[in-house]
């Protein structure tokens, strides 16, 4: 296994499988670790790369993301090339007095056909699968401009009689205001907000990074939604929520009909919802109303390998 610099991984991986792998991602979080590596094969054929940090002894990929996972030349690789690669990175472990490894690969709608061979490499290959998280996202495809569950259909069509507004916006006191909105609605209801609005504002200037708001008659602020659009096809769900007063108008309804319709206008084929569980353990409204909303659940993998030589 091979250790290389930033231009030469990126030379072998020109293209990104998503935002979290991407080399800005990767430097605006580098001071989260000790040290950062670009891990290659050293043979003549480079097919699997890995960009993972590493400090006090662990190697994390992610280290500071919802998932990473490996960079590919395509979907079509041999299972035989992912265990040669996960055998090499085991050694790689090994020698280097690493203690731990610990990977979380992405959702399936970035890299389906190569996590389903990652799975069953890594399994086999002595890696412990931690407790899944249950992850959601939305076939913009199949979304025909009605929600598919009864009850959603009912709450949306609520909605056009409180005569709410959907609105994209740059403005800096409305983009604070939503952020303000939903931190106010995590606390609430008891759940993490990892990030701060000076982060939000870090990562978008990475890439484009899209603030929505809800509004009523009056243009109160009602609900709101913070999304990233850093794939070609997929939009990211960063956060979203609502205020106490939206709820009786069913302003969550109005916009994630919204937002759907939004995307799907722009071509996109999926959104990331994110998961609904908390350290594997499911938040059953959270998934429930998104199920009831056209979206899909499926698992999203981690897995630890521990050095039983130390």
């Amino acid at each position: 296994m091979l250790e290389i610099d930033a231009k030469r991984y990126h030379d072998y991986f020109p293209t990104d499988p998503h935002l979290f792998v991407s080399e800005s991602f990767t430097m605006l979080n580098a001071a989260k670790v000790e040290r950062i590596v670009r891990l290659i094969q050293d043979n003549d054929k480079v097919q699997i790369g890995l960009v993972a940090g590493i400090s006090n002894g662990v190697l994390k990929a992610p280290f500071s993301a919802p998932f990473g996972g490996f960079h590919y030349k395509n979907q079509n690789i041999y299972p035989s090339a992912v265990e040669s690669y996960i055998t090499d990175l085991l050694q790689y472990a090994s020698k280097t007095n690493l203690k731990e490894v610990s990977l979380t690969l992405p959702p399936d709608i970035y890299s389906q056909s190569f996590n389903t061979k990652a799975v069953n490499v890594l399994l086999r290959s002595g890696f412990e699968m931690t407790l899944p998280e249950i992850t959601n996202w939305v076939a913009l495809t199949d979304f025909d401009g009605t929600y598919s569950h009864a009850s959603s259909r009912t709450y949306y069509n609520q909605t056009i009689k409180n005569k709410l507004e959907f609105q994209m916006t740059d403005d800096a006191e409305d983009m604070q205001a939503i952020y303000k909105l939903i931190a106010a609605n995590r606390k609430q209801k008891d759940r993490p907000i990892y990030m701060t609005f000076n982060d939000l504002l870090e990562t978008g200037k990475l890439f484009m990074t899209d603030y929505f708001k809800v509004t009523d008659a009056n243009g109160k602020l009602l609900a709101g939604a913070i999304f990233y659009r850093a794939h070609p096809k997929i939009a990211y769900a960063v956060l979203w929520g609502d205020a106490t007063e939206g709820r009786p108008l069913r302003a969550m309804d109005f916009l994630i009909f919204s937002l759907w319709t939004f995307y799907k206008k722009r071509e996109f084929t999926f959104i990331d919802l994110g998961t609904s569980t908390e350290n594997g353990i499911p938040n059953e409204g959270l998934l429930r109303f998104k199920e009831t909303h056209s979206c899909i659940s499926s698992l999203r993998y981690s897995f630890t390998w521990k050095n039983t030589a130390q």
